[in-house]
């Protein structure tokens, strides 16, 4: 039987990419009806693994990403409800708690039924008062039809074999006129010319864009209120009403099937010739290592350096990394450290090896080091494509 789109239910899927170091062995399709981009084989009951930080498909499980989210969620629904409002929420993929927490401080009549697969995590919002924890994935979760006036879902729906039909039951979850609050992973961050890390990773089955998300969301039966934001490359954060649903087919969309080849052609371009790059990275901060060099974020991007750059991480003064230290205690031989040990390295270099937090990165690097000289990674390899280029 052929594999079935998520989104049309054609059957018109293209492979057109095969990630690095997938421990799944996925293939990214593409369909010629829709243009919806997935992972196959969707599976979705994949054994659970240690944390891997790799900037290779394999990467996962250090989930510590969703507490990033956390503001721009909390913001929209208080966009839609007043604080003092009496409301029931759906967080699917609660996670750490970070969210659920940051609501009941600011809603003091709201209830929470917080729902998270790994209870290596749950167990962060057991006990919280007005929270009712579920530990369980949410196609397996039965809850009351019409009982919930919004669903909160995190970065979870790229993580489902079937998202439609979860969209559907969210739908049946929710009262008239109730809101879905949406985040996913946004396919055009592969569009970055700086990108080296591997974007489709084995977790994720499914890779939207703004429009493929919204038909979907559309589909299941919601109108739009929020669109995403068009500035922001790595998420599509949207806010979606409970309406009717839709029925008939899908229509063809020829263009965004052309856009995801092209993207995921000009992705697989830009990634070689930046993983090419990162050796003469890899050279001018091992020039640097009489000065004393620090290296700011020790994740993907990190990373891609060791490995595809070959660079010798032992060189590094200090490796600092706020948010992993808390789950993984070294990296490529290099114990993690906290910012605060600036103070005491006193290096004449810090690497700032993020892109999406490199502005806040640098500015706290140069309160707690003034002396030292601060390096980004987007300058480094841009020098160093200048270079392959002559």
């Amino acid at each position: 039987m052929p594999d079935i789109c998520e989104l049309c239910r054609s059957d018109a899927l293209e492979a057109v990419y095969t990630p690095e170091r997938s421990l799944r062995g996925i293939t990214v399709q593409v369909c010629a009806h829709c243009g919806l981009v997935q992972s196959l084989p969707r599976v979705d009951r994949a054994p659970r693994r240690a944390p891997a930080v790799s900037s290779g498909a394999d990467w996962g499980n250090v989930r510590y990403g969703k507490g990033f989210r956390t503001k721009i969620a909390l913001d929209a629904v208080l966009r839609h409800r007043k604080p003092s409002d009496s409301f029931s929420l759906l967080d699917v993929g609660s996670n750490r708690g970070s969210f659920a927490r940051a609501l009941l401080d600011k809603a003091p009549n709201a209830a929470i039924v917080a729902l998270e697969p790994d209870e290596r995590v749950a167990r962060s919002c057991a006990g919280l008062e007005r929270c009712e924890l579920h530990i369980g994935r949410i196609e397996d979760t039965v809850l009351e039809s019409e009982r919930f006036d919004i669903v909160h879902s995190c970065h979870t729906i790229e993580h489902l074999a079937h998202p439609g039909p979860v969209l559907a039951d969210h739908w049946r979850c929710l009262k008239d006129g109730g809101l879905l609050v949406l985040d996913a992973p946004n396919i055009a961050l592969i569009g970055a010319d700086d990108i080296v890390e591997e974007w489709f990773i084995d977790k994720h089955l499914t890779h939207f864009s703004e429009r493929t998300l919204i038909r979907m969301v559309e589909a299941s039966g919601f109108s739009i209120l929020e669109k995403p934001n068009p500035a922001d490359r790595e998420n599509l954060f949207l806010v979606a009403k409970k309406s009717t649903r839709a029925d008939g087919a899908i229509a063809g969309d020829p263009q965004e099937a052309e856009t995801a080849h092209g993207l995921i052609a000009a992705y697989v371009a830009a990634r070689a010739r930046n993983l090419a790059a990162l050796v003469a990275v890899a050279a001018e901060l091992s020039s640097l290592s009489a000065k004393g060099v620090a290296m700011w974020g020790a994740g993907r991007i990190f990373d891609s350096l060791v490995v595809h750059g070959r660079f010798d991480a032992s060189a590094l003064r200090l490796l600092i990394d706020t948010h992993l230290k808390a789950h993984v205690g070294e990296r490529h031989g290099c114990a993690l450290a906290g910012p605060e040990a600036l103070a005491q390295s006193n290096p004449g270099v810090i690497v700032v090896m993020s892109r999406g937090f490199a502005g806040e990165i640098a500015a706290e690097a140069r309160k707690l080091a003034p002396a030292a000289e601060i390096l980004l990674y987007t300058d480094l390899l841009s020098r160093a494509r200048a270079r392959q280029a002559a």
